[in-house]
């Protein structure tokens, strides 16, 4: 997220501000390996893994992304799993948090301006009652979800690189159950979705697609 959606980093420091969290940003760190983990490239996944632990060194981390919280916490003990670097992964892996540790502290004294109609695509089953319990604070929103909730944007497993087109048809049917049901903004927990839906609105004028995160920062 870092690199792709700087204004969502901004917001996420509003929001850390906001709770007086502390934090640094390391202007160095890199993907956190999702794609290699999902295609199978253990030798990848490995080096991503020893060198995000050696940036993140003994800080805590605050995942702005369910399923990269879910690689730092699960995938990485079990590819570091006897190495060197097991212990201090485990330890990294256990102070992880996520969007659930910083939502719920946030008081949102604007939730009850924010009046527009949202098409929210749930994380693909990571954590999606949670992620209902995120948006209560916007009681004057509107929220509709897919027709199955838990449908895939087109971006899980690197399907965009694996086959564009079976990817691209998947973000268009989310996008057109959007349209049709009249929403102005598809809001999503995912940068990774975020990026695959922001890459096919271009033919949709009449939409937007933005992060939780970015809404919870204008609330504030």
């Amino acid at each position: 997220m870092f690199h792709n959606f700087p204004e969502t980093v901004e917001n996420l420091k509003r929001l850390c501000n906001a709770i007086q969290v502390p934090y640094t940003v390391p202007e160095n760190q890199t993907c956190c390996g999702l794609p290699y983990f999902e295609k199978g490239e253990q030798k990848a996944a490995k080096a991503i893994s020893e060198y995000n632990l050696n940036v993140f060194g003994d800080h805590s981390i605050l995942s702005p992304s369910i399923k990269c919280e879910k690689t730092y916490t699960i995938s990485y003990p079990k590819i570091l799993n006897n190495t060197v670097s097991h212990i201090q992964c485990m330890k990294m892996a256990a102070a992880a948090k996520g969007l659930d540790f910083l939502f719920p502290k946030v008081n949102l004294l604007n939730a009850a301006n924010i009046t527009n109609h949202f098409f929210m695509v749930v994380d693909c089953n990571e954590k999606s009652d949670i992620q209902k319990q995120w948006i209560k604070p916007f009681s004057k929103a509107q929220f509709t979800y897919p027709k199955l909730e838990n449908t895939c944007c087109g971006a899980g497993f690197c399907l965009p690189s694996l086959n564009h087109k079976e990817a691209t048809d998947m973000s268009h049917n989310l996008i057109q159950q959007a349209v049709e049901a009249g929403a102005e903004i598809i809001l999503t927990t995912n940068e990774i979705c975020l990026q695959q839906l922001q890459n096919n609105l271009i033919n949709y004028p009449q939409l937007k697609a933005m992060h939780l995160i970015d809404l919870y920062a204008k609330a504030l």
